[in-house]
């Protein structure tokens, strides 16, 4: 097998340069771009190694593109008369592939925004709910999406193996299970305004503001921009007056029924020294009083769950569990309504909940390929296997007798004396029958309305992950609905003392000559209002939690059977 370098352009590759390679190692692991190593005549490594390179082997008159890039540094490990150097596979517009890439998978229900902090611009955050990695194609230098499981196509290369070159081990221990802590963070706002002056009205007699003593009444009246109860600013929860009017006026003459009086009936009094019985008058008012209310709130809400993993390994390795701390950011753009109390129970935190369990999946995923096989074969059998790709074993070395495995690193070696691929492979030991592929963006889901409260008994993620309705939990202190509130709701308390009638009687027990001075005792019973109104005053963080309930386990394909 002969191997050539040649000199290639950025975008086209032109047969300018041939270079003599003596021995090559070409290497790949997930995750990342592949490297080339190669051993050229010393003179050819100090004038003709190009920038931008491919290399070719040739066999049997077949060429075979290997690997296309662009050199690293300088030639190092000069020896006489060879030397070695370095390629990488990385473009040169690799950051702006990512990006391109990384946009178009910012897709909803495997993306969601609220998990992204704001200045965070890292393109391996839209796999964060995925299982699938970014990989980099060795000859043409592109970036595709490659899923943990399954490759874009399948080599069997059983027949092909080296003697005593098959290996399998455990890697790293599977998990268990993964237990999410999702948190969300947000001050519940509301405000509206309410006209308190008809509740008022309805708790004096002929259910009409009237008194004895309007001068007292108007001066105890609410003005414009004062401030009820204990709330000092705006920025606080409370309420102030923004419309205040009263305004006497003389009500409907109603003829011998007088139902609407505008004067007392006759009460003996002293004047000058002699008693007189007089009429006083009796005001009634119309108005209005417009309280404006607002409500500030801190909330938190946590969602608690565990997602557990099935597999073949299960109760034969040691169990292992991992804890999530997910807190999402700023809700002041997706909050539909602000004035809300729970923000998981909306359409919107269902979202962020389903999101959060395929982030749980992707963590048992990452997992669950704990079984590692390597293996060895003729480079020719295997020259165009790379990262995107799977491999099919069948062998009697092999528990169950064969594997189905993602490639996850290979090296290819070419020496004076041969040949040769080294290829290792990550199996799933699940229980799943079918591999999992990514699901297309709304499948498993129920219809557009399934996140609206109590339509349905559960739900389904893209994974096919099963949570009953959590929609029940709702949380118990605040104000849980501010816009659902009545005026009724607002008033707790109105009391009316020394309306006119009572005056009115208060005048009679004392009136001459139980009393010299009867107009006096109007002092001592004044009209007065006093009105106690919903509490608005904000509280501490008030803190809502939500356990869900998650049905069943998720289960990686089923790669081989240990059984």
């Amino acid at each position: 097998m002969k191997t050539h370098l040649f000199e290639t352009g950025h975008e086209n590759t032109c047969s300018i340069e041939d270079i003599k390679v003596f021995n090559l190692t070409i290497s790949q692991r997930e995750n990342e771009t592949a490297f080339a190593k190669l051993v050229v005549k010393r003179d050819d490594a100090l004038s003709k190694i190009p920038l931008y390179g491919s290399i070719v082997c040739e066999h049997d008159s077949k060429k075979h593109l290997l690997f296309k890039g662009k050199r690293v540094g300088f030639p190092r490990q000069m020896a006489e008369d060879l030397a070695e150097i370095e390629y990488t596979s990385e473009p040169d517009d690799a950051n702006e592939q990512l990006r391109r890439l990384s946009e178009s998978l910012k897709q909803p229900l495997v993306y969601d925004e609220l998990f992204i902090a704001p200045a965070d611009e890292n393109p391996i955050n839209v796999l964060e709910a995925r299982s699938d990695l970014f990989t980099w194609d060795r000859c043409r230098g592109t970036v595709s999406l490659s899923n943990l499981f399954g490759g874009g196509r399948v080599f069997d290369l059983s027949n092909n193996i080296l003697t005593d070159s098959l290996k399998m081990s455990l890697g790293d221990t599977l998990l268990d299970s993964v237990t999410v802590e999702i948190s969300a963070e947000w001050i519940q706002k509301a405000e509206g305004k309410i006209n308190l002056f008809s509740a008022i009205a309805k708790k004096f007699p002929k259910r009409m503001v009237n008194t004895l003593t309007p001068d007292q009444l108007v001066k105890q009246w609410p003005k414009a921009f004062d401030k009820i109860g204990p709330a000092a600013s705006l920025k606080q929860s409370g309420y102030q007056v923004v419309q205040s009017k009263l305004k006497p006026f003389t009500p409907p003459t109603t003829g011998i029924l007088d139902i609407y009086p505008t004067v007392t009936p006759l009460i003996t009094m002293l004047n000058d020294g002699k008693p007189e019985s007089v009429r006083l008058k009796r005001s009634w008012f119309k108005g209005e009083l417009w309280v404006y209310w607002h409500y500030f709130q801190k909330r938190r809400e946590v969602v608690h769950f565990t997602l557990h993993q099935s597999s073949q390994l299960k109760g034969h390795i040691r169990a292992k569990q991992k804890i999530l701390r997910l807190q999402l950011q700023s809700l002041e753009n997706v909050l539909v309504n602000s004035g809300a109390s729970s923000f998981f129970i909306s359409e919107r935190g269902q979202m962020a909940i389903t999101h959060a369990l395929e982030i749980a999946k992707a963590h048992l995923a990452g997992s669950s390929r704990c079984i590692e096989i390597e293996f060895e074969v003729p480079l020719l059998s295997a020259v165009d296997v790379t990262l995107n790709d799977s491999v099919y074993i069948k062998s009697d070395k092999i528990p169950g007798g064969e594997v189905t495995g993602k490639v996850t690193e290979y090296n290819f070696s070419i020496t004076p004396s041969g040949a040769i691929a080294k290829i290792r492979l990550s199996v799933a030991a699940g229980i799943q029958e079918t591999p999992i592929n990514n699901l297309p963006v709304n499948d498993g889901y129920v219809e557009e309305d399934y996140c609206l409260e109590k339509q349905h008994s559960h739900f389904i993620t893209p994974s096919e992950i099963r949570f009953k309705s959590y929609h029940h939990q709702t949380p118990k202190e605040g104000l849980l609905n501010p816009y659902g509130l009545s005026l009724h709701d607002f008033i707790k308390r109105i009391d009316v003392k020394g309306d006119a009638e009572k005056q009115c009687q208060h005048l009679f027990e004392n009136e001459y000559p139980a009393r010299e001075n009867t107009l006096s005792c109007l002092n001592e019973m004044p009209t007065v209002i006093d009105v106690e109104l919903l509490d608005l005053r904000t509280k501490g963080m008030l803190e809502h939690h939500i356990y869900l309930d998650v049905l069943g386990s998720w289960s990686a394909p089923r790669q081989i059977g240990l059984g």
